[in-house]
């Protein structure tokens, strides 16, 4: 394993040495995610650049399906894990656009079934992470769900009689089930519609997402990818999950084309105003002031990474972040799935990378979108 990880960092940094004369970008990042799914504990990976153009380039490595020998290719559905945050923000968003959705607004005003004693919450605190609601909870195996709920509604009873980590707005506390709340909220605030219609009807169809959809374990749905998992070493099939408990927090398959597709769509003046994708992007802020690294749904700039131990003495990396001060981005780890999405608002440019597997700590994600976003930023700027 270790001499896999050397070999990424020297192949990394040989393709850094090259970009100054290299004209094919496509074979040098071939070269790299070649070496990435070298590993045994890596089934495959998928992986899209988007421009404002469209897709400039997409490509899968190693296997969608093992067992039948099922080659992966960009056009494979995978788990993309909390990437759906961002996606369903931009549903979030167009209900804002639309007068439904007043982010300092108490939850309940749009969620009466929510505890009335407790603590007033408002969206701006549960897209920004800093409400107090619990993540998963340690020792019930909540990210192993397999138990179908019939409503977002009827969701919220995992969670709902939990007392809240803080009170609303003093810290910051990463949450998925703080986007189940947010969920039933778009629905209260829409009237009408369901959170399922709603994503269909303000994301999916006008951007002609055609290769995004619910992960529905019970449906059939083309080209989707067999999720694995790395278990005491060993590469095995993932356990079965239901995910309609956090449709909105962790809850899509997607091509990596498409969410490339989506991201792109959030700097569009005609699908989002400017006004709008500028309170999106801005960092939100505790009670006494203090920045947090998310703005609505998405993480703002490259701190949280710049802080990881895995990253703060590797000067390649952040030299990478430190040339793109306006990418946002987020990361999504789900059963069967670990996904990276960053997009460089200042040259229209993002990237999506997904393997097929969790629990594997061979092939970064994140190092692999960074570098393959800085080679197109380097040489096309």
């Amino acid at each position: 394993m270790k001499q896999l990880i050397s070999m990424l960092t020297l192949l990394s940094c040989s393709i850094s040495a090259a970009w100054a004369d290299a004209s094919d970008i496509p074979a040098l990042l071939d070269k790299l995610f070649t070496a990435a799914i070298s590993s045994p504990t890596v089934p495959g990976i998928s992986v899209a650049v988007a421009d404002n153009r469209g897709i400039v380039w997409a490509q899968g490595y190693g296997y969608a399906d093992l067992e039948n020998h099922v080659a992966m290719t960009p056009a494979h559905k995978l788990r993309i894990g909390s990437v759906a945050k961002v996606i369903t923000t931009a549903g979030l968003m167009r209900l804002y656009q639309q007068g439904k959705i007043d982010f300092d607004a108490p939850v309940t005003q749009y969620v009466p079934s929510w505890p009335q004693d407790k603590p007033t919450i408002t969206l701006r605190q549960l897209t920004s992470h800093t409400a107090g609601i619990r993540h998963y909870k340690e020792g019930a195996n909540e990210f192993l769900l397999n138990t179908p709920f019939a409503s977002v509604t009827a969701s919220l009873e995992l969670f709902k009689q939990d007392p809240l980590l803080f009170t609303p707005g003093s810290a910051f506390s990463y949450s998925t089930f703080g986007w189940t709340l947010v969920s039933a909220a778009m629905e209260g605030a829409d009237g009408k519609r369901s959170f399922r219609q709603i994503m269909q009807q303000e994301v999916f169809q006008p951007l002609q997402l055609t290769d995004m959809v619910f992960d529905d374990q019970y449906a059939i749905i083309s080209q989707r990818a067999r999720p694995y998992s790395v278990h005491e070493g060993l590469l095995q099939n993932s356990p079965q999950t239901d995910h309609s408990y956090k449709w909105a927090a962790g809850g899509f398959i997607a091509t990596p084309s498409d969410v490339d597709r989506f991201a792109l769509a959030q700097l569009d003046n005609d699908y989002l105003k400017p006004a709008t994708q500028a309170l999106m992007f801005s960092k939100a802020h505790l009670t006494d002031g203090t920045p947090v690294n998310f703005g609505i749904g998405w993480m703002i700039g490259f701190d949280n990474y710049r802080q990881r131990a895995k990253y703060r003495d590797d000067a390649e990396a952040l030299a990478m972040m430190a040339d793109m001060p306006q990418a946002v981005m987020h990361s999504g780890g789900s059963m069967g799935g670990i996904t990276m999405t960053i997009m460089c608002r200042e040259h229209q440019r993002a990237v999506t990378v997904v393997k097929n597997v969790d629990g594997d700590d061979t092939a970064d994600v994140f190092k692999l979108a960074l570098t393959t976003l800085d080679y197109y930023h380097q040489r096309q700027q």
